[in-house]
């Protein structure tokens, strides 16, 4: 059932849900009506591409990148660590 089925009766209501779901972190498990709706929006808007840890020339969308953003959000203070700079460091136990 897609979003405009599920909401035809409230208009607002689908409205709110909309916005809230290209926000990250508060769709969790995504459908796919909902996979399909995030994916259109990010084609579309660089913006939007930032806010879900794109860059805003992305053409391409990793599903399971876009379902972990929907998931768990993006978190403002992790910083990518290079493969490379992790590999010669030694573990401590």
């Amino acid at each position: 059932m897609t979003p405009e089925e599920r909401y035809k009766s409230d208009i607002k209501l689908l409205d709110f849900y909309r916005r809230k779901l290209i926000e990250p972190g508060w769709a969790g498990e995504l459908r796919p009506d909902e996979f399909a709706y995030i994916k259109c929006q990010l084609r579309q808007s660089p913006s939007l591409k930032r806010r879900w840890g794109f860059r805003p020339s992305a053409k391409r969308f990793s599903e399971s990148r876009i379902r972990a953003v929907a998931r768990n959000g993006i978190s403002s203070n992790k910083k990518p660590v290079l493969a490379s700079a992790v590999k010669g460091q030694k573990s401590f136990k």
